[in-house]
């Protein structure tokens, strides 16, 4: 607030002391037109995209768009005034007569819609008040129909009903409109709904929020809802009390009461500030107090308003019959609260509650709690204030305002003025600042003739601290005391400046410019500003020095919170920041946040300079919708890494001496609102120096020419020598090429021989366990002569292990999956069948125990091969028990790979898993990463002699099938061997 009042004290101040508080409405225009670029100058509809873009549908031909920098325009053909509409996605959607249509590459696409067809064929009043429409997200769109909510899916070219209107509050549904936060407001005949945010995610299940309108103000049909800068939303509703048009207004928790609106009225939309407009087809009106006045848009002669579209900060558009106008804020207005003020305004104060104080010509003005209080002056009372210095706030919380040669209290609880009166009837003169926590006051005596006292004063008692000597020489018309961080004293005059010298008790004057003083203060960096009639002083602790000229008649000197310096003059208002000076006139006025853009074009400017040259660079801007004129934006320009220059006008920048090299020259420009340009414009350009200014050159040159024929000489005498050894340099070839070829033969064949015997002797160890089992089978065949079933049963046997060895083969000649076929398994009666096979041979040696799973599940796969991985881990846990012991057979399910795995399988969990389990003497770990190669073994000198392929061959036959390993091993206790085999599909199953 405190920040806000200042500026407006400075604006009071801008081009002379006493101003009116009255701007000329606040509002600045512009129209485009067809010669600004629109297809045509007569608008029908506009839109405003969340992209920005401002798109208006003219009453035939082409559609065009604006983006803030110029006008543009796409093909269109139909009638009515259907607007376009641009989603977030950059899609352009339109209605027509059938459904709707979608601007892509360069030509609409049509999509039939049978609702909107059927609503357009119902009523001729379409044409004018179209379906209304709110793109969603991507290929989505929201269709506002009379009796329920569409949501049209052009990607499936289907349409969904999200909402009935007859499951509502609202009745018939009228108009829907994108909320600030990303939902949406749907009007219709008897309220208000609230869409939950963002629409891309509406469906029928959304939670509405629905807002009836009061029963007992009879009011119906609200038209397009507007949603302002605080939430709220302002729509046009007809009365029928009044048979005429009503403003409604929701705050986003209840309803205003309605507010008679101009006759056929059809829009209505709410300002930053408060303020209401409205617009019929004929006339455009702003609501004051209680009353509509009529606004008149510069440069429409006598318009149609056909639409309106509102952006946040005050900013709207109407679509004309003479073209499309845009509205917005001026910086420097008139607040809401003081439009009534219409006196000159010389001073202001912000108490220590927060309101605000204003010193005019008929009274003191108070503005608390949004409230504006005036209290006229006291009888006999001649207001005549100096600008800096005429409200103050005491101590005990009254406020004290110092007139020229009359000083007076005001207790803002009573209400009363009160003159400040000195206890020795000196005549109080004037308050000229703070000093050590109270306030510095100037008085004389009654019967003195020019001499006075500087007094502190705290609201009730007086106490003199200084009284000038006969030689004093900065006169008795005092304007300003200030005290700095460094406690130095600074006494301002009408014959210039002075500061306290401890040494002599007194003011002395200093070296800055002795005239008319206004205003000292920090400038921050242990600097001081003073401020005299038309130029400001500079004092570094030790000289002073003259920093600005030229501002014309100075009247105020402010610093902001922000360590800015604001300086209020004829000229205008000043702005001081970042080493750069910034002017404020009547010819500014807008608060957007929109930056100009810098431009610096290659046809105006040298791509290649000479070093020794003067280059000079040309440069331009333009403002976002035209809302600083190109004349009155400010540049800032720097070269490579230099440190930017200060904010000017100017618009061409001159270097010399350049050095050689690339450069990259940069510019970027700023309105006067301090709008700066984030992103700078680039221009690299090459500096050269000519090649006979430079002796380096030369010297090269010379020396190259020296060098070149040196190495012409040394390139020939190369040349023959090398012809020379090319002969022998072929000879060496040939005949390290046959030693090679030679070479690489025999190890070909080495290496031949060595894969066929390690597959022979793996082949020759599955055929020999593979053996066994018919061995034995044949031995006890003849010892049970006698039992034929026996013997039946161990022929199948070794049928099985026959059978078993041609799958082995047959594996072996092909290796791939190429002649397998793989079949469907369980897992349980796979094992089974193995322990069967093995039982008789186990039976006088090891015992052979099955745990199964309940149940495993099933696989796919070869069971031929999988029992053969059983086989050899069985032997090998026979072995490794010494052929004493049992050995565990497990089967399982596992939904989850352990972490532990030699092998990870090729597909994902679920798997099968078949265990056997030893209780022999373990693995060393030292030998546990070895067991899989081919060849290694631990039985090389025991009684029982290992071939060290039988594992190896699990490996390689689970690794080709895609299974996984996992062994787990205790020395002096087992090992566990487990085979992880991927699950087969429950439907397989």
């Amino acid at each position: 607030m405190a920040r806000k009042c200042w500026v407006l004290f400075l604006a009071a101040l801008l081009l002379n002391f006493p101003l009116r508080c009255r701007s000329e409405g606040g509002s600045r225009w512009r129209v485009y037109r067809a010669a600004d670029g629109l297809a045509d100058s007569s608008v029908v509809a506009v839109t405003v995209s969340p992209r920005g873009n401002v798109w208006a549908k003219h009453s035939s031909g082409p559609a065009s768009w604006l983006e803030g920098f110029q006008a543009r325009s796409i093909p269109f053909s139909g009638g009515g005034n259907y607007p376009l509409y641009e989603s977030r996605s950059g899609q352009i959607w339109c209605i027509y007569a059938d459904g709707v249509m979608e601007y892509r590459r360069d030509q609409w696409v049509q999509y039939p819609v049978s609702e909107i067809h059927a609503e357009n064929q119902s009523s001729g009043l379409r044409l004018v008040r179209p379906v209304p429409l709110l793109p969603a997200e991507r290929d989505h769109l929201l269709a506002v129909l009379p009796d329920r909510l569409l949501e049209f899916d052009s990607g499936q070219n289907r349409t969904i009903v999200l909402r009935q209107a007859r499951e509502t509050k609202l009745g018939r549904f009228n108009e829907m409109v994108e909320a600030r936060d990303g939902g949406a407001w749907l009007s219709g005949s008897d309220g208000l709904a609230k869409l939950p945010g963002p629409v891309r995610r509406l469906t029928p299940e959304s939670l509405w929020q629905s807002f009836p309108v009061e029963p007992a103000w009879r009011v119906q049909n609200l038209d397009r809802p507007f949603e302002d800068d605080e939430g709220g939303v302002t729509v046009v509703a007809d009365s029928a009390l009044s048979g005429g048009k009503v403003v409604l207004y929701f705050n986003g928790q209840t309803w205003a009461t309605p507010v008679p609106a101009p006759e056929k009225t059809r829009y209505a939309w709410r300002d930053v500030d408060g303020t209401i407009w409205a617009a019929n087809r004929s006339a455009l009106f702003k609501r004051r107090a209680s009353d509509w006045e009529t606004v008149p848009v510069p440069g429409l002669r006598a318009p149609q308003y056909n639409d309106v579209a509102a952006e946040p900060n005050g900013v709207f558009w109407l679509a004309t019959t003479e073209g499309l106008a845009r509205h917005s804020r001026q910086t420097w207005r008139v607040p809401p609260e003081l439009v009534s003020v219409d006196a000159p305004v010389f001073s202001m104060l912000e108490d220590r509650k927060g309101g605000t104080w204003f010193a005019g010509t008929n009274g003191l003005l108070a503005l608390r709690n949004g409230q504006l209080q005036t209290f006229k002056w006291p009888v006999g009372f001649s207001p005549a204030f100096q600008p800096s210095s005429a409200l103050y706030n005491s101590p005990d919380g009254r406020i004290i305002i110092s007139s020229v040669g009359r000083v007076f209290l005001f207790d803002p609880r009573t209400s009363v003025f009160l003159p400040v009166v000195h206890p020795a009837g000196r005549e109080v003169r004037a308050i000229l600042g703070e000093f050590k926590t109270n306030l510095c006051a100037q008085t004389v005596a009654p019967d003195s003739s020019g001499g006075f006292r500087l007094e502190t004063f705290d609201g009730e008692n007086f106490d003199a601290f200084f009284e000038p000597k006969a030689d004093w020489s900065l006169g008795n018309e005092l304007v300003f005391l200030r005290t700095t961080e460094n406690e130095a004293v600074w006494l301002g005059s009408n014959l210039g400046l002075g500061v306290w010298d401890n040494k002599t008790r007194t003011f002395q004057q200093t070296t800055a410019a002795q005239r008319h003083s206004v205003e000292l203060l920090e400038a921050g960096k242990g600097k001081i500003w003073y401020a005299s009639e038309d130029v400001i002083s500079e004092f570094n602790g030790r000289t002073w020095s003259a920093t600005r000229f030229g501002l014309g008649q100075i009247h105020a000197m402010f610093k902001a919170r922000d360590g800015s310096i604001w300086v209020a003059s004829a000229g205008g208002v000043w702005r001081f920041a970042d080493g750069s000076w910034m002017a404020n006139s009547v010819q500014e006025g807008l608060p957007v946040t929109d930056p100009p853009v810098a431009s610096i074009t290659s046809a105006e400017n040298p791509k290649r300079v000479y070093d020794s040259e003067e280059v000079a660079f040309n440069f331009q801007g333009r403002d976002k919708w035209d809302c600083t004129q190109p004349d009155r934006l400010l540049f800032s320009h720097r070269l490579d890494e230099a440190p930017w220059s200060p904010y000017s006008s100017e618009r061409s920048a001159t270097f010399t001496n350049l050095a050689a090299g690339r450069h990259r020259f940069a510019i970027r420009a700023m309105d006067r609102n301090w709008n700066e340009e984030l992103e700078p414009e680039i221009y690299e350009f090459i500096s050269v120096v000519p090649w006979f200014r430079e002796p380096r050159l030369i010297g090269i040159a010379a020396g190259g020419a020296i060098v070149t024929l040196f190495l012409a000489w040394l390139a020939v005498n190369r040349h023959l020598r090398l012809l020379r050894s090319y002969a022998v340099v072929e000879k060496i070839v040939a005949q390290r090429t046959k030693e090679l070829e030679r070479a690489n033969q025999e190890l070909l064949h080495s290496q031949k021989m060595r894969a066929l015997g390690t597959l022979a002797a793996g082949i020759a160890h599955d055929f020999n366990s593979i053996l066994s089992i018919i061995k034995g089978s044949a031995q006890i065949i003849e010892t049970n002569l006698d039992d034929p079933e026996k013997i039946r049963t161990r022929v199948d046997r070794i049928k099985t292990m026959v059978e078993q060895g041609s799958g082995i083969v047959k594996a072996m000649l092909g290796f791939s999956r190429a002649g397998k076929e793989e079949k469907l398994c369980d897992v349980n009666q796979l094992v089974s069948e193995m322990k069967k096979l093995l039982g008789d041979q186990f039976q006088h040696e090891a015992a052979l125990r099955l745990e199964p799973g309940t149940p495993a599940g099933h696989i796919r796969g070869l069971g031929e091969l999988i029992q053969q991985m059983l086989l050899n881990l069985i032997l090998n846990a026979a072995d490794a028990m010494g052929g004493h012991g049992q050995i565990v057979l497990r089967t399982g399910r596992l939904e989850r790979a352990p972490s532990n795995l030699v092998l990870a399988p090729a597909a994902q969990p679920p798997l099968i898993y078949i265990s056997v389990q030893d209780h022999g003497s373990g693995i060393a770990p030292e030998v546990l990463p070895r067991i899989f190669e081919p060849f290694f073994t631990t039985k090389a000198f025991s009684t029982r002699h290992g071939t060290g392929l039988g594992l190896s061959m699990v490996y390689e036959i689970a690794k080709e099938m895609g299974y996984g390993l996992m062994v787990e091993s205790t020395q002096g206790k087992g090992s566990t061997f487990t085979i992880l085999i991927p699950a087969a599909d429950d439907s397989e199953s």
